[in-house]
């Protein structure tokens, strides 16, 4: 059997019911338009030249394969080309397009259910950096590249169920898989994960976590990293893409801040905050009160949150214990208080920015739906004393606190109301880059809570977070029911039978509170009034929303 693909849509992922449904959503909870607000005008012509300026924290890595953090996905975003891609802004319908596009692999095709073979764009030359100089890119490059990935990156369980990558010539890689594998087309266009590097630049620097070995295809140059102060990116004159991008370059200013990164959007001295430049309500709102100037989109984005557990560890191995501290989360309050009464009320395990592949818990037994979104504290309190903690227990509870509003307060609200059961929390401040290669990869003791990486494909968050052994499986689940259903649903080919395995896996954990999951609210896409085609859109994909902007001034 041979399949010729060309641009296509992840199988499920953006059918056209599943795209109205959120945008209705989103028309509803604002009152808002279709229409885009950083659309061209009619009549509007892109003008070459400036800078954009940014301010974000200090990424705590520039290898995307030696940190899972969002930071070097979207610093490699803008560096690195894929085999294939994600809709960039002025190409995708809408933010949650997902339609798979051709990046360095100008095509590909099936040859069978387990065989998939890329044929490489003639021509695209690494950036002009020594040792690499500006070489043309091989297949051997991309071997290298995915082997690399698979060998180190904390996201390597994408790659489980590849089992060879062969050079067939220079322009021609083909890609093996163990079992038919759904997630594979997605996974190798979510940036900046696998990427393609050039082998010589690691030699000569160690890995990639140098301003001068960032050698890679993509639309920006990282010319200069000053630790601490900023990172400053350039035009690539030789991206394969001609005529973009249209800006001479970025700047990157660290500021660790969130408030200080508010402050200079207000004060005009940056164009957008932190990679994406989304804004929760709470820090939105009165922005735009004072500055009224700015463009601003509300959505629903990938954004969620959770409380994990070692439920290997006492307390949280009894599932008395876990559904106690699901009860005790107010969900309705949260969302009121922290997020304006809009958004999403439950945003796991699958985020409500995918709703083809979400089980909505109205369609779960009330029985189990209550330990995935009720609120009941004497229940709570019951569960507690029925699992031998009749007085309840003290529990630490590690976070980042820099994370941007309403973050702060939510740690604050989880320890009053965790504190009305009896569940004394005890908070664990820890620097991002600590938290980041310790807590959120389940190295910790007892309870920890925070925002979570916006993924793209659903197994991301069903064989990625509660599959045994894997990265993010924050809260060590391991559970021999659960187990074949997560494989089950990555090996499946066909996109009707796959969205039934996933809402079965759905219902399945709905009551187990492996992880208690927060209210999200929606998302503020805020820029400056000149900054034009800057485009919203789903996950940590940077390069996405500004390759064809441009400013206007």
């Amino acid at each position: 059997m041979v399949r010729i693909t060309r641009p296509l849509s992840i199988p499920g992922i953006v059918s056209f019911l599943a795209v109205m449904a959120i945008l209705l959503g989103y028309l509803a909870a604002t009152g808002g338009s279709l229409a885009f607000a950083q659309a061209p005008a009619a009549g509007e012509t892109p003008k070459y030249g400036g800078i954009i300026r940014l301010a974000e924290r200090e990424p705590p890595s520039l290898d995307p394969h030696l940190n899972i953090s969002f930071n070097p996905q979207s610093i490699g975003s803008l560096i690195y080309n894929g085999l294939v891609r994600f809709p960039y802004g002025h190409e995708q319908k809408d933010p949650y397009d997902l339609t798979i596009m051709p990046d360095l692999a100008e095509r590909w095709e099936y040859t069978d259910d387990k065989t998939v073979v890329f044929y490489l764009r003639k021509g695209v030359k690494f950036h002009n950096k020594p040792p690499v100089n500006g070489r043309e890119v091989k297949a051997q490059d991309v071997k290298y590249s995915l082997e690399r990935f698979a060998a180190k990156s904390g996201f390597r369980a994408r790659f489980d169920d590849v089992d060879r990558i062969e050079v067939v010539d220079d322009y021609t890689v083909k890609i093996v898989t163990k079992n038919p594998f759904a997630p594979l087309l997605a996974q190798l266009a979510t940036p900046s994960h696998n990427v393609i590097f050039p082998k010589e630049a690691e030699e000569k620097y160690g890995d990639f976590n140098k301003a001068e070995a960032a050698i890679g295809t993509g639309p920006f140059i990282l010319e200069r990293y000053e630790r601490g102060v900023k990172l400053l990116f350039k035009r690539n004159p030789d991206y394969y893409i001609k005529g973009l991008p249209y800006v001479d370059g970025i700047e990157w200013q660290i500021t660790p801040e969130d408030s200080a990164r508010v402050a200079l959007l207000r004060t005009g001295k940056i164009d957008f905050v932190g990679v994406s430049g989304l804004l929760t309500g709470e820090l939105a709102t009165p922005l735009l009160r004072t500055n009224p100037e700015l463009q601003v989109f509300k959505y629903q984005a990938l954004n969620w949150g959770m409380f994990y557990m070692r439920t290997d560890q006492p307390p949280f191995n009894d599932i008395r214990v876990r559904r106690a501290l699901s009860l005790a989360i107010n969900r309705a309050a949260w969302l009121e208080a922290l997020d304006f009464n809009e958004g999403c009320f439950v945003t796991g395990p699958i985020p409500c920015a995918l709703p083809e592949w979400r089980l909505d818990p109205k369609e779960l037994d009330p029985a189990q739906a209550k330990y995935l979104e009720g609120f009941d504290r004497e229940e709570a309190r019951r569960l507690l004393a029925e699992a031998g903690h009749p007085k309840g227990f003290t529990t630490p509870m590690y976070h980042h606190p820099g994370y941007p509003a309403p973050w702060p307060s939510r740690y604050e609200l989880a320890v009053d109301e965790l504190s009305k059961v009896g569940i004394n929390v005890e908070l664990k401040p820890q620097e991002y880059g600590e938290y980041i290669s310790t807590t959120y990869l389940g190295k910790f003791e007892k309870l920890a809570m925070g925002p979570i990486t916006s993924f793209l494909e659903v197994d991301d968050y069903l064989y990625g977070v509660f599959y045994p052994g894997q990265p993010n499986n924050r809260s060590r689940v391991d559970d021999a029911e659960l187990k074949p259903m997560l494989l089950a649903q990555r090996q499946e080919l066909d996109p009707e039978k796959r969205k039934r395995i996933v809402h079965d896996i759905q219902r399945y954990v709905a009551d187990k509170a492996y992880y208690v999951y927060i209210p999200g609210g929606l998302v503020y896409h805020v820029h400056q009034p000149h900054l034009k085609g800057f485009k919203p859109k789903i996950g940590q994909t940077m390069v996405h929303k500004v390759i064809a902007a441009w400013l206007d001034k």
